[in-house]
């Protein structure tokens, strides 16, 4: 479907990489890409500023009836304590111009940010550097000792790769895959997927019948 749009987007990038792709957007280009600043239920500690370093909340409950009333784009536990990300927060980033890039989950990677988002007709950019084929480069890379990613083990890699396998089966259709010979490369094409994906027309994914 297709859709005129008046803010930023924010942007999900997956895949092994992400992490290092999402710090280098953010430190490359400060004027265009930003990261929201997270709630949690835990205590604040003596050097932590309250909006700053996490938005703290009054109590447990409000923050569970926040996530129930779809206030918040993914939460979940951590030491017995609540984290997540509200849609308040990711607003106020792309009110500033910025896309909001989000550091999704592991568990939340299939759904996270499109209900809560959605409701309040905020449609994110979802990219996924080819799960499957990073992952399985990565597997090569460990087998033959490369240098890709030395955090992970075979074994390791070996599960990311099924979990990515399925992921890319059964949602595929819901994210822009880059696929690319380096991280360079990759790097590369998800800048220019976000220029030209920032609007103001975009197309959507949509659940009416042709």
């Amino acid at each position: 479907m297709r859709l005129e749009i008046h803010y930023t987007r924010p942007v999900i990038i997956l895949g092994p990489m992400k992490d290092r792709i999402n710090d280098d957007l953010i430190s490359e280009f400060p004027q265009k890409f930003g990261s929201c600043v997270p709630h949690t239920t835990r205590p604040r500690r003596e050097n932590e500023i309250d909006g700053k370093d996490y938005h703290f909340m009054a109590s447990r409950e409000e923050m569970e009836r926040d996530v129930h009333d779809n206030k918040f784009i993914e939460a979940s536990q951590f030491n017995d304590n609540l984290y997540g990300t509200s849609v308040l927060s990711v607003r106020a980033v792309a009110e500033q111009g910025k896309h909001c890039i989000l550091d999704v989950g592991e568990r939340h990677k299939e759904t996270a940010t499109s209900t809560a988002l959605c409701h309040r007709h905020i449609h994110q950019t979802k990219i996924s550097g080819s799960p499957a084929d990073e992952y399985k480069h990565t597997l090569c890379c460990r087998n033959k000792g490369g240098e890709m990613n030395r955090r992970q083990t075979y074994e390791q890699a070996t599960k990311a790769y099924d979990k990515a396998m399925k992921l890319e089966q059964d949602f595929g259709e819901y994210f822009t895959v880059v696929q690319g010979n380096s991280l360079e490369e990759i790097y590369s094409k998800i800048r220019l997927i976000i220029e030209e994906q920032s609007g103001p027309c975009i197309w959507i994914p949509s659940t009416e019948k042709l």
